[in-house]
């Protein structure tokens, strides 16, 4: 009992001293132009094409509502595997030509919301650098919890896997 009661005060002060935050980011240059890329990515039906996660698991069952490429349009998925897990993404800001920025409400296995942002920079009018970021608030206890993950390798990974997936796609 004193060894539990010991480790429930050990993760306590531990989470109070944790970053709450993270920020996980990633880019690839992809030879297309910029406004070639930006029409792809703008709709969240692709992403079933080049995300790590949707295709990760055939039996997802997902759903949509309103319209694809513009704020508000959300993609909903419920997925046995629990790295898929369930939730929503809307999305939440376009500046056209230049980002497309998420919201994201996991529910399952964990609730927690995210953002996620594509933004693209012309390298010159035949390359692009797609730069995909992933941000995250952790309250605690899950922010002592998540101190044993690596997240900037797990989820980065996860999405460097997509980038190298739309890049293929897109330079077909």
């Amino acid at each position: 009992m004193t060894v539990i009661l010991l480790l429930a005060v050990a993760i306590i002060v531990l989470g109070s001293y944790l970053k709450n935050d993270y920020l996980i980011v990633r880019e690839i240059i992809i030879k297309k132009p910029k406004q070639q890329i930006f029409n792809y990515i703008r709709l969240l039906r692709n992403q079933n094409e080049y995300s790590y996660y949707n295709r990760k698991d055939p039996n997802t069952v997902k759903s949509y509502s309103g319209t694809d490429g513009e704020v508000g349009f959300t993609y909903s998925w419920s997925s046995k595997v629990n790295s898929i897990g369930t939730g929503t993404q809307t999305i939440s800001k376009i500046v056209e030509g230049e980002e497309i920025c998420c919201d994201i409400q996991f529910t399952k296995p964990l609730p927690l919301k995210s953002v996620a942002i594509i933004s693209l920079t012309a390298i010159n009018e035949n390359e692009t650098k797609v730069t995909w970021t992933f941000s995250s608030f952790y309250n605690f206890p899950l922010n002592a919890i998540i101190y044993f993950v690596n997240l900037e390798k797990l989820i980065g990974n996860d999405i460097a896997s997509s980038l190298v997936t739309l890049k293929e796609n897109l330079e077909r």
